[in-house]
């Protein structure tokens, strides 16, 4: 298993992302408040850049009390959208919301100092 410097913690604003290459792989590497995730920046659909989808959060349904169905945006939880056909991935586990027998390759990352790095 591998560290590798994936770029400075200041380099991605809060629910923005970039591409990075860590070797001869390209992926998405994301922030949302303080934490960072990296994902494959190939989507498991028909390949496209994932990594360079939005941030989303994730739509959720409850039924209330009446019965009625009430939607609502979970901003604990994100979800990244790839550009090419709306297909959305949870950050944390790669699996496609969808679909969960579809997943992206995720990979751990931590800070040191100012520095983010991913684990491979």
């Amino acid at each position: 298993m591998g560290e590798h410097f994936a770029a400075k913690v200041d380099d991605i604003q809060p629910g923005q992302g970039i591409v990075v290459q860590i070797h001869e792989r390209s992926v998405g590497l994301f922030r949302v408040g303080e934490e960072f995730y990296a994902i494959r920046n190939v989507c498991p659909h028909q390949g496209g850049p994932l990594g360079e989808g939005s941030l989303f959060p994730l739509l959720r349904a409850q039924v209330v009390e009446t019965g009625k169905v009430k939607e609502f945006n979970d901003y604990e939880h994100m979800v990244l959208c790839c550009p090419w056909h709306g297909w959305e991935f949870d950050l944390k586990t790669g699996e496609c919301i969808a679909d969960r027998h579809q997943c992206a390759r995720v990979y751990k990352t931590r800070v040191e100092g100012d520095q983010v790095i991913i684990i491979d």
